[in-house]
């Protein structure tokens, strides 16, 4: 089964409670790594982290497949990465979309990385990973 694993940035209880009412097997990162230290990781560090235990990230930032730093994580650590194409969206919203488009993420999850896929109401798209 695809294990996911939720950045802070997603909230703590309304989305990953969604997620696993659904069947999903998700996880925050407080739960994999304590909240003291959840909050304080880098976006790097939790992407590779993360990874290296198998997990596929679910993110609220777009943008991480272009910063340098996180997209080199993403690269290096050959990470599979879903985001929300939008930001202001809330628990409920990407509750939604995830449920929706569920069978699609299980599926992409599975192919191997790096990439980094955005989701969003019309479905899954694949977003340029700035990097080698």
């Amino acid at each position: 089964m695809t294990r996911f694993l939720l950045d802070r940035s997603l909230g703590q209880r309304s989305l990953v409670s969604r997620l696993r009412s659904a069947g999903w097997d998700a996880s925050t990162l407080a739960e994999q790594f304590g909240d003291q230290r959840a909050q304080a990781m880098r976006d790097e560090e939790w992407i590779g982290e993360g990874t290296l235990l198998g997990f596929v990230l679910l993110a609220k930032d777009h943008k991480i497949a272009t910063r340098p730093l996180e997209a080199h994580a993403i690269y290096h650590h050959d990470a599979r990465v879903i985001v929300f194409a939008r930001g202001d969206m809330t628990a409920a919203q990407m509750g939604n979309l995830c449920l929706e488009h569920s069978e699609k993420i299980h599926q992409v999850a599975l192919a191997r990385g790096p990439f980094v896929y955005s989701i969003a109401s019309h479905g899954l798209a694949r977003k340029r990973l700035n990097a080698p």
